[in-house]
Formats: structure tokens, C-alpha cells, sequence
């Protein structure tokens, strides 16, 4: 049978790990599949700003039917403001694509990303089909963050999918084995008292 201190000692281990199951998406309608922007605040040049299910008959979301697509002349912002835990350790993850169909000397666009105030990508003309970009390591410095996507494409398409903010490690591990430790100590100096006569 275990004793107090090896119980204590893997408890305080398994409290400063990351966490090793699945958190759960953070991110309201991140694959945009209800067909609109529920759970999203779009601002700035939000004329051509919407949830694109077709384009001349073919789907061209990276999957499911729906993508986000920020056509603007202008830089439009989409945002979700999400429950974090200050301290908490974040990962971010979302599908690109940078549309251009009228050749390299044509290109004008660009896409910012930001969470919690923190720019995490700021690129301009450049284009490519659907990719997977992720950031990790993200600490939440508050009990809520602001994602922000600024997006702007001249002359043809930026399409975001399957945004994904999931929690990766709980915050101040290191109270966990503090406690464990004092515990510990205790029971050491419990152990070492005289047995009574």
C-alpha cells in the first residue's frame, strides 16, 4: 500500500504536468459551418465580410461547406472575444488560404492575427492554397481574450477554417508541488516525534 508521501509526491507531479487529455475548442462556430458569423464581431471594412458556402457552383472550404472569406479593399476585422484563465498556456490553430488570380505583380492583401494584444502574424502579399498555421505557447493574461483576424485582399480572397483555441497547461504548476513538498514535511517531521510511554 502506497504511503502518504509517494500519494502526495504523485499528486503534486500530475497537478504541474500539461494537460494530457484533449481541452476542449474555446472557439464559438470556428468552422463557420452554421452558414454565418454566430459567435464572431466583424468591424472595419466589413462589406464583403461573410461566411462563403459556393463560389461558381464548387465548395471551397478547407472542410465541411462553409469557410470565413474576407474580400475587402479595405482592412476588415473579424473577432471572438473567448473564457481564458490568466496564467493558462493556450495553443491556436486555424486554416489560411490567400487567393490570387491575377499573377505576382498584382498582389494586395494581408492578414494580421492577434490574441490577447499580442500580434501574432502580420504578412502582406503573399498567397498560397489552404494551410494549417498554429502558435503555441500562448499565455492568457486575463480571464477573457480577444482572437482577432484583420484580413484585407484587393483583388481576389482570404479565407480562414476550422479556428481552433484550445487550453494546453494550467497555470502556476509549480504551487502544486510547493504544497506537496510542505505536506511532505510535515509528515516527516509527524514521523519523527518519540513513541509515547
Amino acid at each position: 500500500m502506497p504511503n502518504l508521501r509517494s500519494v502526495l509526491l504523485t499528486l503534486a507531479l500530475a497537478a504541474s504536468a500539461p494537460l494530457a487529455m484533449a481541452s476542449p475548442n474555446l472557439i464559438t462556430n470556428g468552422d463557420f459551418e452554421t452558414g454565418d458569423l454566430t459567435g464572431w464581431t466583424k468591424v472595419g471594412a466589413i462589406g464583403e465580410q461573410y461566411v462563403s458556402t459556393d463560389f461558381y457552383g464548387s465548395p471551397l472550404a478547407r472542410s465541411g461547406y462553409a469557410y470565413y472569406d474576407g474580400t475587402t479593399v479595405g482592412l476588415g476585422t473579424l473577432s471572438q472575444t473567448v473564457a481564458t484563465v490568466a496564467g493558462a498556456i493556450y495553443t491556436l490553430s486555424f486554416d489560411l488560404q490567400r487567393i490570387n488570380s491575377g499573377g505576382p505583380n498584382t498582389l494586395d492583401n494581408q492578414v494580421k492575427v492577434s490574441f490577447g494584444g499580442v500580434t501574432l502574424m502580420d504578412e502582406s502579399n503573399a498567397s498560397g492554397d489552404w494551410a494549417t498555421v498554429s502558435f503555441s505557447g500562448l499565455t492568457a493574461s486575463a480571464a477573457s481574450s480577444v482572437l482577432q483576424f484583420s484580413l484585407h485582399n484587393y483583388y481576389d480572397y482570404t479565407g480562414i477554417d476550422n479556428v481552433t483555441l484550445v487550453m494546453t497547461a494550467v497555470p502556476e504548476p509549480t504551487m502544486a508541488i510547493m504544497l506537496a513538498a510542505g505536506l511532505i514535511l510535515l509528515v516527516r517531521r509527524r514521523d519523527k516525534r518519540p513513541p509515547p510511554f
